[in-house]
């Protein structure tokens, strides 16, 4: 049975906040753990390293041994999580670019108007919206 919102005009102002604000999939997630998480799947080593200097602490990010993210605080764990915030902008500025990148080179050709695709370009968008990948003949 459905309720029409327009027979009931006090439900149509409380039907907003009778919605969960925050979801498990609107919730967003620890930067320490993304970075984390992301690092796991792309099989990449990453390590904090913590130096303190009087009242401040310094961490500093590397991934496979390059810095990609420092952040200073007074408070160790603060100074963690604002480091990993910004590995993680480095991290998706650069997958951008590399991805804006070899797009422009691989596959977006225009014949007519229309945009052809080639095999990795359809590969590509299959394993990011996690389908199931193409066979070809």
């Amino acid at each position: 049975m459905t309720i029409s919102l327009s027979r009931f005009p006090l439900l149509q102002v409380f039907q907003p906040l009778l919605h969960p604000m925050v979801t498990p999939e609107t919730l967003p997630m620890h930067p320490v753990r993304e970075l984390q998480e992301r690092c796991q799947q792309q099989a990449e080593g990453l390590e904090y390293k913590a130096t303190r200097s009087g009242n401040l602490a310094t961490v500093e990010v590397f991934i496979d041994g390059v810095q990609v993210g420092v952040a200073q605080n007074p408070q160790k764990k603060m100074a963690q999580k604002l480091a990993a915030r910004n590995a993680l902008v480095v991290l998706k500025e650069k997958e951008t670019a590399e991805a804006k990148e070899k797009s422009d080179e691989n596959g977006k050709k225009k014949r007519n108007g229309n945009q052809t695709f080639t095999r990795q370009t359809l590969n590509d968008i299959c394993l990011r919206r996690n389908w199931p990948m193409p066979s070809y003949r």
